[in-house]
């Protein structure tokens, strides 16, 4: 069900801007009243969308919001079809748009006609794609333009829907409203009084910014950290022990098991900030939203789990995983931030 209109209606001040668009604007008048297409236009939506909450700006007679398209793949055999992409010269066929923004205008005609201004607004590559792709010369193919047309044109809202919606905000608005608060403010105060460091093992470590790549060694890890492993006992791995490096700001072990599966993996136990690992991620202070958006490119999944804590207990974790190359990726957050990550040669 789309997030509830109140909460995606955000009225800002009345700012209209034509002067920077990519390409083609793209117009057409509905019949219909503009107080019901700029409630209405809240509610579209297609495979790349989120429900989200949007920010609007409005008048009497104008109206202007956003409809936001995400994780756009492109490449030889499969293009996207909402962006002709632009790529520079040398650039791979292979492309990973993270975000589109096509702005989207109403101007009042007169009672029941409404013109309706579509065009592209900006363009976010992911990090991989940024010195690729050129956002300037990229345009919209016009298929986005026409879902929202033929939206606009068909969409009637429940009236009774409507009133039944708002009624139920009305009654819980208060107290949401305050609770988000308090935990706003909660977190604001302890990320606030949060220490940010970098971690010189962790930068030596990842010296080439990219997880290291299996098959692997205990020798391999040893000579990046420049510290000998603890060898410690393991029924289950080859030889029968395993590698574990122990450091002030975090704990490493490297694994090879008798089945044949092969593992890293890096925890973090202090409630300080730490930098150090790769593509941008920070111990303590990534969160699992954010990751899933950076490697949205690898599909990227966000899901809850449980993990034994003892014999007869366990607790919830939150986790992202994904394939890189020929790695398996996960990515856990304990405390609502990155704690720890595994890397392995097998999928979890």
């Amino acid at each position: 069900m789309k997030t509830k209109l109140n909460h995606k209606l955000s009225i800002l001040a009345f700012i209209f801007s034509f002067s920077l668009y990519f390409g083609q604007k793209i117009e057409f008048n509905i019949p219909k009243d503009i107080e019901t297409l700029q409630n209405s236009i809240f509610y579209f939506q297609n495979d790349f969308t989120k429900d989200e909450a949007k920010a609007a700006a409005a008048s009497d007679s104008d109206f202007s919001t956003t409809v936001d398209l995400y994780n756009l793949n492109d490449d030889a055999d499969n293009k996207n079809p909402y962006l002709a992409l632009a790529v520079k010269s040398g650039g791979k066929p292979k492309q990973f748009i993270q975000q589109a923004i096509w702005n989207v205008n109403m101007k009042k005609v007169s009672s029941n006609n409404t013109k309706v201004t579509v065009f592209l607004e900006k363009i976010i590559p992911d990090s991989w794609s940024k010195k690729e792709v050129d956002t300037k010369l990229t345009k919209s193919t016009g298929k986005l333009e026409k879902e929202i047309k033929e939206f606009l044109l068909a969409y009637e809202p429940s009236e009774a829907a409507s009133a039944a919606e708002n009624a139920e905000i009305s009654a819980t608005d208060a107290a949401e409203t305050a609770a988000q608060a308090a935990a706003n403010i909660a977190t604001f105060e302890a990320k606030a009084a949060q220490k940010k460091e970098i971690s010189k093992k962790l930068q030596n470590l990842f010296s080439k910014k990219q997880f290291i790549s299996l098959p692997a060694t205990s020798d391999t890890f040893t000579k990046l950290l420049q510290t000998d492993p603890a060898q410690l006992e393991c029924k289950d791995c080859k030889d029968g022990q395993y590698s574990n490096w122990d450091f002030d700001d975090f704990n490493m072990i490297y694994a090879n098991m008798n089945g044949g599966a092969e593992y890293y993996a890096i925890q973090y136990y202090g409630n300080n900030s730490v930098s150090g690992l790769p593509y941008g991620l920070v111990f303590n202070d990534s969160s699992p939203s954010e990751c899933k958006q950076k490697f949205a490119r690898y599909n990227a999944q966000l899901y809850q789990t449980t993990v034994d804590t003892d014999e007869n207990s366990s607790r919830a974790l939150t986790v992202v995983t994904f394939k890189m190359n020929s790695s398996f990726v996960r990515l856990e957050f304990g405390n609502e931030y990155l704690t720890r990550l595994v890397i392995s040669n097998k999928e979890f």
